[in-house]
């Protein structure tokens, strides 16, 4: 069974099925340890309400001295999309394409820089969902559900930034996806596999707020933590809702617990490390995002003993931390790049 056989993998064939009010997503990140820079890989596909489909293709370098982040995208007519598996693809948009051991793609930005990159990665024998299985076909009819088919994997290739190469060698990088009918009204996401001083520690996460029916529903917490070898999730019902989040750009602080372990958890980035984007969801509604691949995090990690929560270690990461805010209104700390 590889990575990639999870619930959504078939999602692609929709489009030939369904008129519109869905979208797809694939997206990667990758720090390169060189630099100190950060690289986030999206594919998209499309299909809103009252408009034709399309695909996108987004790539974004963050640079920590700010002098060379880029962030572009190409948008292009469904007809590009690629209906085979051909190589092994699961989507393929125009000469870009992503399977389950290679992603490659060219975007350029309004300056007229480009940014390429082609990476083979080693496919995880699990994919890890955000949301548990009674919840995620319900949440995925009315607003989208996402899960992670390579959560920390070994990347090897290339960015090529304006021509300048940056290569990667077995780097840890992470492997996504998101589907449904729209993004929630507000949401934080964090992942990390950088820690200092706890090379095979792992987070990832991530806490929104939706409307069902109309109504607003309460802020639900979804994380996981790999420690010591060890799988913590946080993502029953019960957990989920009885987690705490506190998400306002630039920083989500949250905790998480279940009978055994407690996280309490922050991750943060500076607006100038940021990049904003706009999204259109296929209702027609707007979301605005800030997303920085350099981000820090702190996790304090606590085990219940006798009753009493006592504390286990510190994890933390400076700039090599993934954070993402999300929601209807623009973020006025950072400019939007498109």
């Amino acid at each position: 069974m590889t990575a990639f056989t999870h619930d959504g993998t078939e999602n692609i064939m929709r489009w030939d099925r369904e008129a519109s009010g869905f979208m797809e997503v694939w997206y990667s990140t990758i720090n390169h340890p060189e630099t100190g820079g950060g690289v986030w890989m999206r594919y998209t596909i499309t299909a809103p309400r009252n408009a034709d489909p399309y695909c996108e293709l987004w790539g974004f370098y963050f640079d920590p001295s700010n002098k060379r982040t880029f962030a572009g995208k190409r948008r292009f007519s469904i007809d590009v999309l690629g209906r085979e598996r051909d190589d092994g693809a699961v989507v393929r948009i125009g000469d870009a394409w992503l399977s389950e051991r290679h992603l490659e793609g060219q975007v350029e930005d309004e300056g007229g820089r480009t940014l390429e990159w082609s990476f083979d990665l080693e496919p995880a024998g699990r994919c890890w969902h955000h949301i548990p299985q009674p919840l995620r076909q319900r949440i995925e009819q009315r607003v989208s559900t996402v899960c992670v088919p390579n959560l920390s994997v070994p990347f090897s290739g290339s960015i090529a930034l304006d021509g300048e190469e940056l290569s990667f060698e077995r780097v840890r990088g992470s492997q996504a996806h998101r589907w449904g009918r729209t993004h929630p009204q507000s949401w934080a996401w964090a992942h990390c596999d950088g820690f200092e001083n706890h090379p095979d520690a792992i987070f990832e996460g991530v806490a929104a707020r939706a409307r069902f029916a109309g109504l607003p529903a309460p802020t639900m917490t979804f994380t996981y933590l790999r420690y010591d070898g060890r799988d913590m999730e946080f993502n029953s019902l019960k957990q989920s809702l009885r987690a705490k989040s506190r998400y306002e750009m630039p920083t989500w602080a949250f905790t998480a617990s279940s009978d055994e372990f407690k996280i309490v958890g922050a991750a943060r980035a500076l607006p100038e490390r940021m990049v904003q984007v706009s999204y259109v969801d296929p209702d027609g509604l707007q979301r605005h995002c800030a997303n920085s691949e350099i981000a820090d995090m702190g996790i304090e990690l606590f085990r219940r003993e006798k009753g009493r929560w006592r504390h286990i270690d510190s994890l933390t990461c400076l700039r090599t931390a993934h954070l993402e805010f999300g929601r209807r209104e623009p973020f006025v700390e950072v400019p939007v790049a498109f």
